[in-house]
C-alpha cells in the first residue's frame, strides 16, 4: 500500500534533519514515497543525487508568494530547469539579506544573536524559523509563536517583509520550467469555501495544477477541499510539512491513513511531472 508524504523540509531550508537523515526518519514512519520541498532551495534534494535511499524521492520546492498570507506553491518536477533554479536561487538570496536585516532589528531591541551560531548546521536559505529557534535558545522567548506575536511576525517591531514572486509570475515559471506547481495548505489562507474556490479556478487558469488537500491544517475541511479540487479537475495531493518534532506541523507520514485515494493521486501527480518534463 502506498503511503506518500509529499511536503516535507530539510537543514538546507527551515527543517532539521539532514536529507538523507529525513528520508530514513519517513521510511521508518511507514512512508514509501516522499518530495523534499525546501523552502526557497532544491539543494537539499539535489543533495542525494546519486545516494541510494530506503524510499523514492521526488524533486520538489516551496515558494512563498506574495499575494496574501500564507501563499505558498509546491513545485515538483524532474530535469534542469535553469530558469525556475536561476530563480530561485536569487530568492534564497534575498532571504539571507532578510534574516540578516530582522537580526539587526533585534540587536536595536536589545535581543543580539549570533549569526554563525544560529545558521550552525543549515545548509541553504535562512529565516524566520532560524530566528525563532535562536531567541528560544538565547531565553529571549519561550515560543516560536511568542517570537512571531510579539518580534518578529508581520506589523512586530523586528519584522521585515520579504521579496516574493507573485501567483502569476510563479505558475508560468513552473509551467515553462515542466514543473507541476500545486497549492500548499489551502487552509490557512484563512478564506471561505467560495472565495477559495474562485482562487482556485482564477490560478487555475494561470497555470495551477493541484491542491494539496491533506496537510495537518486541513482538519475537519478535507472532505470539501477534496471535493472543491476534483470537481476543478485539480490534482490532490497530501503532505505533512514537517519541519521538526512538536512543532506545529505533523510528522512524516501523519496525512495517510486518511488519504485513501493515495495510490491513484500519486500515479496522476507522476504523470503529469512526466507530462510537464515531455512538453518543455
Amino acid at each position: 500500500m502506498m503511503k506518500p508524504d509529499l511536503h516535507l523540509h530539510s537543514t538546507f531550508s527551515d527543517g532539521v534533519l539532514a536529507p538523507l537523515r529525513l528520508v530514513e526518519k519517513a521510511a521508518a514512519l511507514g512512508v514509501t514515497l516522499m518530495a523534499i520541498t525546501d523552502h526557497d532551495t532544491f539543494e537539499g534534494v539535489d543533495s542525494l543525487r546519486g545516494v541510494e535511499t530506503a524510499i523514492p524521492v521526488i524533486t520538489g520546492v516551496e515558494l512563498s508568494l506574495r499575494d496574501m498570507r500564507g501563499l505558498h506553491l509546491l513545485g515538483y518536477g524532474q530535469g534542469k530547469a535553469e530558469a525556475l533554479r536561476e530563480t530561485v536561487r536569487e530568492l534564497a538570496g534575498k532571504r539571507v539579506v532578510r534574516a540578516k536585516r530582522i537580526v539587526r532589528r533585534l540587536v536595536e531591541l536589545g535581543m543580539p544573536l549570533d549569526w554563525e551560531s544560529m545558521t550552525a548546521g543549515y545548509c541553504g536559505t535562512v529565516g524566520r524559523a532560524h530566528i525563532g529557534r535562536a531567541m528560544i535558545a538565547r531565553g529571549y522567548v519561550k515560543t516560536m509563536q511568542e517570537a512571531i506575536e510579539r518580534y518578529i511576525g508581520e506589523g512586530k517591531p523586528a519584522y521585515v517583509a520579504g521579496e516574493r514572486l507573485s501567483m502569476a509570475e510563479a505558475l508560468p515559471l513552473m509551467r515553462a520550467n515542466g514543473f507541476v506547481p500545486v497549492l500548499a495548505h489551502p487552509v490557512l489562507l484563512d478564506k471561505d469555501e467560495t472565495t477559495l474556490r474562485m482562487l482556485l479556478a482564477h490560478w487555475q487558469e494561470q497555470g495551477l495544477m493541484g491542491v494539496e488537500v491533506y496537510h495537518p491544517s486541513s482538519q475537519g475541511r478535507t472532505a470539501s477541499l477534496e471535493r472543491m479540487t476534483r470537481g476543478l479537475g485539480l490534482l490532490v495531493t497530501g503532505g505533512s510539512d514537517y519541519h521538526k518534532e512538536g512543532d506545529s506541523h505533523g510528522v512524516p507520514g501523519c496525512i495517510c491513513p486518511e488519504w485513501s485515494g493515495a495510490e491513484k493521486d500519486v500515479q496522476r501527480l507522476l504523470q503529469a511531472i512526466a507530462r510537464e518534463k515531455n512538453e518543455t
